[in-house]
């Protein structure tokens, strides 16, 4: 019992949290008709919202969830990293148009997923909610991905030109540490687990239509 009012209040916490990730962003697009100060609008509560979701991790891990831990921490880890290493250290990309089209594509992915949690846990989830949240990650997901590989990749020249979280030669330790090579490997990172994540919401996309169209065999 005390679990399940745990992860109802932790799911509309964050639902509303992302909500107000969301307001914020297009109230201010359109408010001031740019991109350039969307993300310095949003910072606060986009960082609270993103971060908390290490949260999901350990709920995997304890078994409060039934979710993969290794599935969870590649999802939650390739948004902080791009949110926490990369958009947040260099201003100067933040301007740019894929930031607040990757941010409202991680809001809506992230409002259906809580409130549909969240509601799971009342069985009170409307057929809608449903269809939202095993439907729109075929758009959604492949929009966030292109936004966090197109926001770190106009970082690299920032972070070679500057040579920020980069270690050279010579020094004590006598090892170098390139930042912008970690970061061309880190996007090709994406490369194994992309399809796999993607075919494993097909998956649950066939399972719930699936649920739907003969209840009773679920």
């Amino acid at each position: 019992m005390l679990a399940k009012v745990y992860l109802l209040l932790y799911n509309c916490s964050l639902g509303f949290g992302w909500s107000l990730v969301l307001w914020y962003t297009l109230q201010e697009l359109h408010g001031s008709q740019t991109t350039s100060t969307v993300y310095r609008k949003v910072e606060v509560p986009l960082k609270v919202s993103q971060t908390l979701a290490v949260l999901e991790i350990l709920h995997a891990a304890v078994g409060l969830v039934r979710s993969s831990p290794l599935t969870t921490f590649i999802q939650v880890q390739s948004r902080l990293v791009v949110l926490w290493l990369v958009l947040d250290p260099v201003r100067e990309i933040q301007s740019e148009v894929n930031v607040p089209v990757m941010i409202c594509a991680w809001c809506v992915a992230e409002i259906v997923r809580y409130w549909y949690y969240a509601l799971s846990i009342v069985d009170k989830v409307p057929y809608l909610l449903t269809w939202c949240r095993y439907s729109l990650f075929t758009v959604l997901y492949p929009v966030g991905v292109s936004g966090e590989l197109l926001t770190i990749y106009t970082s690299l020249s920032h972070f070679t030109a500057t040579g920020r979280f980069s270690v050279s030669l010579p020094n004590k330790l006598n090892v170098s540490f390139s930042y912008p090579s970690f970061l061309v490997l880190y996007m090709l990172g994406y490369l194994p687990y992309l399809p796999k994540l993607y075919l494993h919401m097909l998956k649950q996309r066939a399972k719930s239509t699936r649920h739907h169209l003969h209840p009773s065999s679920g």
